[in-house]
C-alpha cells in the first residue's frame, strides 16, 4: 500500500496559501475527496487540471498517483495500467523537475518531484527491480529530507521518510536488498512518530498517513486491534475505497470473526466500485464462498463457486484453482459426494501446487470416510 494523492502541504501553510503550485486548494482537495473513494469522476477532473493549469505540474504528478494506486490495488494484475503508470511517472517527473529548475527556492516544487520519483521507486521495487528503486529513492528521500531540514514543519514531508523508517526497522523478507542498497537501518519509533505528525498536523497526507499506519500495525508490528482501529478510521471518511473494506473484511476473517468477514465481503460485491480493480471482485468472491461454507451456507458457496468458474479467464490458473476448490468443497458439504469427487479430481497441480495439495488430502480423506 503506498502513495495515492501524496498531499502537499502543512496544515499552517494551508491556511495561509490559496493554491498549491498553481493549482486552487479545493480543486485539490476535490481530487482527493474524489480518489480516495474511487469515483470515476476522478480522472476526467485531474485531465481538466493539466488542461486549466498547464505552467503546473501538478496535473500530471496526481495523473501518476492515482495511476500508480490502481496498479497497487490491482497488485501488478493489470498490464495496460502499469504501463500507463509509468508512461505518466516520466512525464511528470520531466514536469515536477523543470518547475522545480524553474523555482529552485519553491519546497513544495521540490516535494512534488520527491513524491514523483518515490512513487515510481515503490513500483520499481514492486516489480523487482532493485537498482531502478535504489536510484529513485535515494534522489526522493533526499529531497524531502533537504526539505525538512529548512522547512521542519512542512509535516507532509514526513509520510515517506516515516514508512521508510517503519519499514527498513523491521524490514519484511522482499525489502531486504533495498534496505542493503541504501544501507538505512530505519527507527520504528521515530517513523511512527513521523507518520502520525503527517496524519494530525500534515493537511492532505493526513488520510494517506492512515493507509501507511494500517500496514505498519498489521504488517510489522503484528498489532491488528490497532490496525482495525485505524482502518475503520479510514473507511469512516471514505466509505466507498474498496481496498480498505476489502482489508477490512480480510483482517475479520484472519481474526475469525467469520459472520462480520462474509456480511464486509458481501457488501464490497454490491458496489460498483468492486469493478474498478482488477481481479479484486474475483478474490473477493471467492472468500466470501469459502466463509459460507465456514457459516453452513453451501448453496451461497456453490453458486459463487459456479459464477467464478464461468468468468475468471483460463489463463488466471491460481484463481481457476481455487474457485474449483471452492465450487467442489461445496457439493461436498451437500452431500453431493460423487460430484465433488469429480470436481476435487480436476484440480491440477501445474495450476497452482496448493490447491492441488487440499484436493489430494480432501480426496484421501473422502476414501478414507467410505472405507
Amino acid at each position: 500500500m503506498l502513495i495515492l494523492f501524496w498531499g502537499a502541504i502543512s496544515l499552517i501553510g494551508s491556511l495561509c496559501a490559496e493554491d498549491f503550485l498553481g493549482v486552487p486548494l479545493e480543486v485539490v482537495e476535490e481530487v482527493m475527496d474524489l480518489g480516495y473513494n474511487l469515483d470515476p469522476r476522478t480522472p476526467n477532473l485531474i485531465e481538466q487540471i493539466i488542461v486549466d493549469y498547464p505552467e503546473s505540474p501538478l496535473g500530471l504528478c496526481l495523473k501518476a498517483a492515482r495511476l500508480f494506486r490502481l496498479d497497487d490495488y490491482a497488485e501488478g494484475s493489470d498490464t495496460e495500467i502499469s504501463e500507463q503508470f509509468q508512461e505518466a511517472s516520466d512525464l511528470a517527473i520531466e514536469a515536477a523537475k523543470n518547475y522545480y529548475n524553474r523555482n529552485p527556492q519553491d519546497h513544495e516544487a521540490r516535494y512534488a518531484l520527491g513524491m514523483c520519483e518515490l512513487n515510481l521507486a515503490r513500483y520499481y521495487i514492486d516489480h523487482r527491480r532493485w537498482f531502478s528503486g535504489f536510484f529513485r529513492a535515494t534522489s526522493g528521500l533526499g529531497h524531502l529530507k533537504a526539505i525538512l531540514k529548512e522547512h521542519p514543519d512542512f509535516h507532509d514531508a514526513k509520510m515517506p521518510l516515516g514508512v521508510a523508517n517503519c519499514f527498513l526497522d523491521k524490514t519484511p523478507s522482499y525489502l531486504k536488498p533495498l534496505a542493503a542498497l541504501l544501507r538505512f537501518s530505519g527507527d520504528m519509533e521515530l517513523g511512527l512518530q513521523q507518520l502520525k505528525e503527517s496524519e494530525t498536523k500534515g493537511f492532505l497526507t493526513r488520510y494517506e498517513s492512515l493507509y501507511y499506519q494500517i500496514s505498519v500495525q498489521w504488517v510489522l508490528l503484528e498489532d491488528k486491534e490497532a490496525a482495525r482501529e485505524i482502518l475503520d478510521r479510514f473507511i469512516e471518511r471514505f466509505p466507498r475505497n474498496v481496498d480498505a473494506l476489502s482489508m477490512r473484511a480480510d483482517l475479520d476473517r484472519k481474526t475469525e470473526r467469520f459472520e462480520e468477514a462474509f456480511e464486509g465481503y458481501q457488501y464490497i460485491l454490491s458496489i460498483p466500485e468492486i469493478s474498478y480493480i482488477g481481479e479484486m471482485r474475483d478474490w473477493v468472491m471467492l472468500h466470501s464462498g469459502n466463509l459460507a461454507i465456514q457459516l453452513e451456507k453451501p448453496e451461497i458457496a456453490l453458486e459463487k463457486g459456479s459464477v467464478l468458474l464461468e468468468t475468471v479467464e483460463p489463463s488466471d490458473t491460481e484463481l481457476r484453482a481455487w474457485a474449483q476448490m471452492l465450487y467442489a468443497n461445496a457439493l461436498l458439504h451437500l452431500g453431493r459426494r460423487g460430484e465433488a469427487r469429480v470436481e476435487f479430481a480436476k484440480v491440477k497441480r501445474r495450476d497452482n501446487s496448493k490447491a492441488f495439495k487440499a484436493s489430494e488430502r480432501i480426496l484421501y480423506e473422502m476414501d478414507r470416510d467410505e472405507e
